[in-house]
């Protein structure tokens, strides 16, 4: 099953000999012992290309369930005896440094018992880390293959470009092709922040490459710096840049008929023996953020109330 999900993986019989420390008829042979016994191909070969077979693809599935689980099942029997309960899970940048901290915090005032492991790093090196079993859940922003995964929506947010006060966006009415005037501040390739902006950017058949000039910053405050010193434009989330907004040291820009709300998820593996633990956890988080969400709308309120005053 490890030599089968790391082809799955690299899709080449070389590398997977390689990676594995084994040789190629030999990493031939496990594929060949699982196709007998499943009475099935697993794998299809067209123009050259490793592919998997209908039937591979639930057995990929499968085998990542059973490894995840195999792993956190080892952790738990090796703890002592009435041992720590301990959730590993992991979060893109945004919702990391943003939108889960005050989430951890009530979680783990309420289980005082329980340890935390949380990896924040980019959308497509947590879902790695997920399909290996390394983290039992994930908050992610951007876009994946949903067919590969479990996942419930986690909260729709509004994701909005930013200026600095005395940028001649900061009044008026715009759409993205004015924007495209500026220099475009963004975040790292890979980042679940940079995808949402070029599929927002793609829906209105423009890219990153059209706007005047471009900087690309893999931190957050970074970027707000430069924005709020006028050396161009960005796209955040709210939650991203509401100190900002509330002080008055970044303005949104306004754009005209375009859409910019997006989902952020919770995803974890298919099939997983302990789902009904990751939702427990999906189901206190979610709620924590809808409360959230609804004071930052009163606080939103209050804010526009007192500026238009």
């Amino acid at each position: 099953m490890t030599t089968f999900l790391d082809l799955c993986e690299t899709r080449s019989y070389t590398k997977t000999a390689e990676r594995l420390h084994l040789t190629q008829p030999a990493v031939s042979q496990h594929i060949r012992h699982l196709e007998e016994s499943f009475g099935c191909k697993l794998f299809a070969y067209a123009a050259k290309t490793l592919s998997l077979t209908q039937k591979g693809e639930r057995l990929r599935e499968f085998a990542q369930s059973m490894r995840a689980g195999s792993d956190k099942m080892l952790r738990i029997l090796r703890s002592p005896e009435n041992g720590r309960p301990f959730l590993t899970m992991g979060a893109t940048l945004t919702i990391g440094e943003y939108v889960a901290p005050p989430i951890l915090s009530a979680y783990l005032a309420e289980r005082p018992q329980t340890d935390l492991c949380m990896y924040v790093n980019n959308t497509e090196t947590l879902l790695k880390k997920l399909s290996r079993g390394e983290i039992d859940m994930a908050l992610i922003e951007g876009t994946f293959q949903k067919s590969d995964y479990a996942w419930q929506l986690f909260s729709r947010e509004e994701f909005l470009p930013v200026c600095a006060p005395d940028s001649p966006y900061a009044a008026g009415n715009f759409t993205l092709d004015d924007l495209t005037r500026s220099r475009i501040i963004v975040r790292e390739k890979g980042s679940g922040t940079r995808q949402v902006l070029e599929t927002l950017l793609s829906e209105h058949d423009l890219s990153l490459k059209d706007f005047a000039g471009m900087a690309e910053i893999g931190n957050f405050s970074a970027i707000k710096r430069l924005v709020a010193d006028g050396i161009g434009v960005t796209f955040v989330y709210r939650e991203v840049v509401r100190q900002e907004l509330c002080e008055g040291t970044l303005v949104p820009v306004r754009l005209e008929q375009v859409e910019t709300s997006r989902d952020f998820h919770f995803v974890y593996l298919k099939h997983s023996a302990f789902e009904e633990e990751v939702l427990q956890v999906y189901d206190f988080f979610k709620s924590r953020r809808s409360e959230s969400q609804k004071r930052l709308v009163q606080c939103s309120a209050c804010s526009s109330t007192r500026k238009d005053g």
